[in-house]
């Protein structure tokens, strides 16, 4: 018997990932979920909000339940249509569509051409995602119909055309719809499990097929492949130096412990910015106030936009360093001058207080 507290606790951890309808027997919406992270990124997931409760009753077969749906069985020879169901059918039909053209590999990396191989799975792609949104629930359908509606628009790929919602519009206009007989018994739950480790690995290796082999990055209107960005991102220097400070960090606290550790990490963020304004300055850690209003008052001569004869770039690029020298002056005095406050306050708490002078007592004779 499924619960309903379970249905919504893991409807709450694992809801984007479809946990609740795999434990609830609703297969195909687990894996729909999944694909589509939380039913096309959140708006199912909130939703099963509020229909938990009726996949509870159908889950359990409850009584009330079965003569409501043996009543409309009887009212209406198939279920009625539903703009959420055929709002699904497009999602998935498209994204289902149009992931094999996109994972399979190009002539430049493996020497043949599947271009042709792509095309003629992208309708296919189309009518399974319009045939798993229409098998979930209380529908069903056959998949031959919509099958042969998207390989209709075969054609147009032919000669050239990219029509994937047409496709799908065509492959949905085709399905069939028609009750779901409740009582079907359902598979074992490993069957379950290993049918959708399969579709699942199906699914991530053609997204990491299109990843590696057809990804790219665009920028400025020069191209590369994402595999090659991300290889340079890694190597760069940036990323190089990241990976000797954690390193340098993992050694300083295994040596001193983790609050050291924790103490100088937030030391290396510069959260007052006061390393970024000493750099402004080009002054070392610790200089004097005195050290630092020198500089702020040669530096300020020398980037004054007043001064600087040159183009109109040239001005706007000194009038901007300039205003870096002032804000950085002005954290470091702050700095300064808060510290200065905090030790002059702490010096006055650590002072002994004098004792109160005790009245002397008065002898009476």
């Amino acid at each position: 018997m499924a619960s309903i507290c379970v249905a919504y606790l893991l409807w709450m951890v694992g809801g984007w990932f479809g946990l609740h309808h795999f434990y609830l027997g609703r297969d195909k919406q687990a894996f729909v979920w999944w694909c589509l992270p939380g039913g096309y990124f959140g708006l199912g997931w909130v939703r099963d909000l509020w229909r938990i409760p009726e996949y509870v009753r159908e889950a359990n077969m409850e009584k009330g339940w079965v003569v409501l749906q043996e009543e409309k069985m009887r009212l209406a020879e198939m279920p009625p249509w539903k703009m959420a169901r055929w709002g699904g059918m497009l999602v998935v039909g498209n994204m289902l569509g149009m992931l094999p053209a996109m994972a399979v590999p190009n002539k430049e990396d493996i020497g043949v051409d599947l271009t042709l191989l792509g095309t003629f799975l992208t309708p296919l792609g189309c009518a399974l995602g319009i045939w798993l949104v229409g098998n979930i629930g209380r529908w069903e359908g056959s998949f031959k119909r919509p099958l042969l509606g998207c390989y209709l628009t075969l054609p147009a790929y032919l000669y050239g055309m990219n029509v994937v919602s047409w496709t799908t519009i065509l492959g949905a206009y085709c399905f069939k719809r028609q009750w779901r007989r409740p009582g079907k018994p359902s598979r074992a739950w490993y069957t379950r499990i290993l049918v959708l480790t399969l579709c699942g690995a199906l699914y991530l290796s053609m997204w990491s097929s299109y990843i590696y082999f057809n990804a790219e990055v665009v920028h400025n209107g020069d191209k590369i492949k994402l595999r090659d960005a991300v290889g340079n991102f890694i190597k760069s220097p940036a990323v190089k130096e990241f990976w000797r400070n954690l390193q340098g960090l993992w050694q300083h606290m295994l040596h001193s412990g983790f609050w050291s550790t924790w103490a100088q990490l937030v030391e290396s963020l510069d959260p007052f910015g006061e390393k970024n304004a000493l750099k402004t300055l080009g002054l070392a850690q610790g200089a004097s106030q005195e050290e630092i209003r020198s500089k702020y008052r040669e530096l300020t001569k020398v980037h004054h936009p007043d001064k600087v004869k040159g183009t109109q770039e040239e001005k706007e690029a000194a009038q901007e360093k300039f205003v870096q020298i002032q804000q950085a002056y002005e954290k470091l005095s702050d700095l300064k001058r808060s510290r200065a406050k905090a030790n002059k306050r702490q010096q006055q708490e650590s002072e002994p207080r004098p004792e109160p002078a005790r009245s002397e007592e008065k002898i009476e004779l």
